[in-house]
């Protein structure tokens, strides 16, 4: 059993994430598929272009933080400009680089900082208060 990783070392992870490379493949029965060539078991889709890179963005800001809850150091991203393109790749076929949503990773583990006073004040604005 992994031991639990203080507040310090979550955030060291966190903050450590980097962008990785992403394939956007077309389907043949349309969308596209995410791939990164650093995390083969993670993959999404998406119905345009847009949908995908947002998908792969939150599927990617997933699995590390899986991996930064667990304890493990995530694979290194290759350089995209040292990959090498597969030749059986669908027309249309496109190399991003996505990154990790930091900022809702940060929210999801509650690491983020908060302020005195600006949840109440939040609520009683909710409330129409302020």
């Amino acid at each position: 059993m992994a031991a639990k990783l203080s507040r310090q070392q979550l955030v060291r992870g966190v903050d450590g994430l980097e962008p990785y490379p992403a394939m956007l493949v077309p389907l043949a029965q349309g969308g596209f598929e995410v791939i990164f060539p650093n995390l083969p078991r993670v993959r999404s889709y998406g119905i345009t272009r847009d949908v995908a890179r947002l998908n792969g963005v939150e599927t990617l800001t997933f699995e590390l933080g899986q991996m930064v809850v667990a304890g493990e150091d995530p694979p290194r991203p290759s350089r995209p400009e040292r990959l090498i393109p597969d030749e059986e790749e669908p027309a249309g076929s496109e190399l991003v680089v996505l990154e990790p949503d930091k900022a809702a990773l940060r929210r999801r583990l509650g690491l983020e900082k908060r302020e005195k006073g600006l949840a109440m004040a939040a609520t009683l604005g909710r409330l129409g208060r302020k």
